[in-house]
């Protein structure tokens, strides 16, 4: 069964959240992946907690979570033996005989026809096979229940199709009517798998496949050995050498060739670090990455970096790429996984993301653990790379203050616990208000949404109410500039004297700029430089407090927020409302050749015409573009 991207209507974010997630994306567009922070949670914890892997829940789950803006997903895959594919249930499905009217058994046939395939086949096909496959006629039963003669010497015949009968096996119906194995405590569908999961990807990058819609997104795999259908609760076997995953079977290839353009491979990443010059640094867009960031250094006519990583604005809107995917935790039964083979398309454990401690008081305060440091503001000194903390309290009064301070100290807050113990969509408020709490910049209830022109600029808040959130002020106002020092990123002055926010950009002194803070670390650096220039005292304290412009406005289209000053245009073209200002991304290569062939279609009908005036000939239909285009 295929899946689809099909989120709760509650699920998208309304006008004010699209608004502030769309700012804070632009707002990073030029930060390197590896130094923006995002929610994310495990799927076994959000999704499966009942250990129920129905299809249309898991499709209604993934999709909530996507559309909530949780951009890290953690994934339990399993590799099923004897159906020889990747699923979500963490049980191997038995070969069935029958059908969903009549009922399901084993088919002690095919099973045989399995065991006999691999020399090693009584690694993972025990002798009590039989008396284990009768017992699940019994829906009580959770752990493997064996004849009487299980402990004696003589051993159990091996199955045949002639030599016993299965059992049935127990069935439930699912959400949509299909049905449900039940082994042991999981019930499991027949056609949840990988391909299931990568059909719901693919549906949802086709659906926010434009400039406004379009996120990065990352899939970390758990990779597990599933276990036996005859012991659903028991260890799970390694896995005979003969039936583990041919190359076109492996994870990696199976992803690279459904999403050959959306998926960023280390490969690709290689090549572009041995090449800025014809990747981040290219044409126009060696602006798009910040490269105070990651050092670089010159070989020939080109630079190299070994260890930067390309900017939001410059992965997602011009290299069209929208997923990265990494190993997490792997099971010693897996051990014999061609990771080598899949090297090329995933990355290795640890390599996109680097866990840290999480160490907070009982009111969601961080009492270490956080990358701000007083006095230190290089990128050496501060190295937040892939910076991720698990979450495993279920305390919603303290979960978004944590959520908002690990942003803030330059961590990915990954959820590992069901929140109100149900799945997401039974609890969407719960997993949505996690995911807001980890947006950083604006405050509560800003940017708000109003007519007046002058209320178009943003100032970050020092004072008790704001703790260094953003809000809006009318442009007109005088208030003192943010300025970035020599384009470091954490490193802040304020202007000398205050303006208003047309003048900011030419208030900053010598060797600094108008800017904004553009990830939670960042605002923190500036909140804490902000308190700290008021800490000596002064006639202007309370004003420099309550607001310091930030090189953010919407001066020329309402809820869009862009940088660059006061003249700074929106950057997304079409109808005159802004909902509707998006322009699709499709990829260069695919855009020339629908352009090609558009000019070779309109060549063929003009000559068929000249032929033949009553005939007509229509280009071949049916062309889909991937990803999202430069």
């Amino acid at each position: 069964m295929s899946l689809n991207y099909d989120p709760d209507p509650a699920a998208v974010p309304n006008g004010h959240w699209g608004t502030v997630f769309l700012s804070l994306r632009d707002a990073a567009a030029r930060v390197p992946i590896n130094f923006i922070t995002g929610p994310g949670a495990h799927l076994t914890k959000a999704c499966f907690s009942d250990g129920v892997y129905d299809d249309i829940p898991t499709q209604t789950c993934i999709s909530d979570l996507l559309a909530s803006q949780f951009q890290h997903l953690i994934l339990d895959l399993y590799w099923d033996n004897i159906n020889r594919q990747f699923n979500l249930c963490p049980v191997e499905l038995p070969p069935l005989a029958g059908n969903a009217t009549s009922g399901y058994s084993v088919d002690l046939s095919a099973l045989s026809s399995i065991t006999a395939t691999s020399a090693a086949a009584s690694t993972f096909i025990p002798d009590e096979t039989v008396p284990a496959i009768n017992a699940l006629a019994d829906p009580r039963l959770g752990k493997r229940q064996t004849s009487s003669n299980a402990g004696s010497s003589t051993p159990s015949p091996t199955p045949t199709g002639t030599e016993t009968s299965a059992a049935p096996v127990p069935t439930t119906t699912g959400v949509d009517g299909t049905s449900l194995l039940e082994l042991g405590p999981y019930k499991c569908s027949l056609d949840l798998n990988l391909d299931a999961l990568m059909s719901l990807y693919e549906d949802y990058f086709d659906q926010t496949s434009d400039t406004i819609t379009a996120r990065l997104h990352y899939l970390t795999i758990n990779l597990h050995a599933a276990s036996p259908f005859t012991a659903p609760l028991d260890p799970a076997r390694t896995p005979a050498n003969g039936r583990l995953p041919d190359s076109d079977d492996l994870v990696g290839s199976q992803l690279k060739s459904r999403f050959p353009q959306a998926l960023f491979t280390p490969d690709e990443l290689q090549n572009d670090r041995d090449h800025l010059n014809r990747s981040w640094f290219h044409d126009d867009f060696g602006a798009n990455t910040d490269t105070s960031y990651f050092s670089t250094s010159g070989q020939g006519d080109d630079s190299i970096t070994q260890n930067g990583w390309p900017g939001g604005e410059w992965i997602i809107l011009t290299d069209n790429r929208r997923l990265l995917v990494s190993w997490g935790d792997v099971d010693p039964q897996m051990k014999g996984y061609d990771f080598q083979d899949d090297s090329n398309h995933i990355f290795a454990a640890g390599y996109i993301q680097s866990r840290y401690p999480k160490n907070g008081d009982g009111d969601g305060n961080l009492t270490d653990a956080c990358f701000y440091k007083p006095g230190e503001t290089t990128v050496s000194q501060v190295n937040s790379s892939w910076a991720t903390a698990t979450i495993s309290e279920t305390n919603m009064d303290t979960l978004s203050s944590l959520g908002q301070n690990l942003t803030s100290c330059g961590i990915s807050p990954i959820l590992n616990v069901t929140l109100g113990n149900s799945a997401v969509q039974h609890n969407l408020d719960l997993y949505q208000r996690f995911a807001q709490s980890t947006a950083f910049g604006w405050a509560s209830g800003e940017p708000l949404n109003v007519s007046d022109n002058d209320y178009r600029c943003a100032v970050i808040d020092t004072t008790s109410g704001y703790l260094g959130r953003w809000r809006i002020d009318p442009c007109s106002k005088k208030h003192r500039a943010a300025c970035r020092i020599a384009s470091q990123p954490y490193a802040w002055r304020l202007s000398t004297y205050t303006v208003p926010f047309d003048a900011a950009p030419d208030a900053c002194p010598e060797n600094t700029i108008f800017d904004l803070p553009r990830t939670g670390l960042e605002n923190t650096y500036l909140h804490r430089q902000i308190l700290n220039d008021t800490n000596t005292g002064g006639d202007d304290v309370d004003s420099i407090l309550s607001g310091v412009w930030i090189n953010f406005n919407s001066l020329d289209q309402v809820n869009c927020w862009v940088t660059g000053g006061p003249n700074a245009t929106c950057p997304y073209v079409g109808e005159q409302d802004m909902d509707q200002k998006r322009e699709v991304l499709i990829p260069t290569i695919a855009a020339l050749i629908v352009l090609v062939l558009t000019v070779l279609t309109l060549v063929v009908k003009c000559n068929e015409h000249r032929r033949n005036s009553r005939s007509r000939r229509r280009g071949d239909d049916g062309w889909e573009y991937e990803g999202v285009p430069s």
